[in-house]
């Protein structure tokens, strides 16, 4: 479920250069406003994204009873924040990206073992080409 609130007070909390800037970027043309998620109590993935790309939060960060932990408080526009991740979801993400970036070298050993193993097939059509030549010279 949406944490409505939290998406309030961090919308409080910009100035309305950056308020307008989020509308656009959440109903493009359209005239909805924030109240849109109170009156819907749903939100699509790619709202929810936008949100998150906006605020520059993960996707959970929006959910009621989520693993972070925010105080957040406003005050003269500027909007302060305090978020505790859960530390396992830390290590896991930086485990993973470990993993993305070994199976990236892995897949660039593979594509260099392709190139050879290509060049080593053309030379070898090149080596049955010239025997053939040298078979009807003969």
């Amino acid at each position: 479920m949406l944490n409505l609130d939290l998406i309030d007070n961090l919308y409080a909390g910009l100035t309305k250069e950056q308020q307008q800037d989020l509308i656009s970027l959440l109903f493009k043309k359209s005239k909805q406003t924030m109240s849109y998620f109170r009156r819907t109590k749903d939100i699509s993935l790619s709202k929810l994204e936008v949100l998150a790309d906006f605020f520059h939060m993960p996707l959970d960060y929006f959910r009621v009873g989520s693993s972070f932990r925010a105080n957040n408080v406003n005050g003269n526009n500027n909007n302060v924040g305090n978020v505790s991740v859960n530390t396992n979801l830390m290590i896991e993400n930086e485990s993973l990206r470990r993993e993305i970036s070994g199976l990236r070298e892995t897949l660039k050993a593979k594509e260099e073992t392709l190139n050879t193993k290509n060049d080593l097939i053309e030379n070898l059509k090149i080596q049955v080409k010239t025997l053939t030549i040298n078979e009807v010279k003969q």
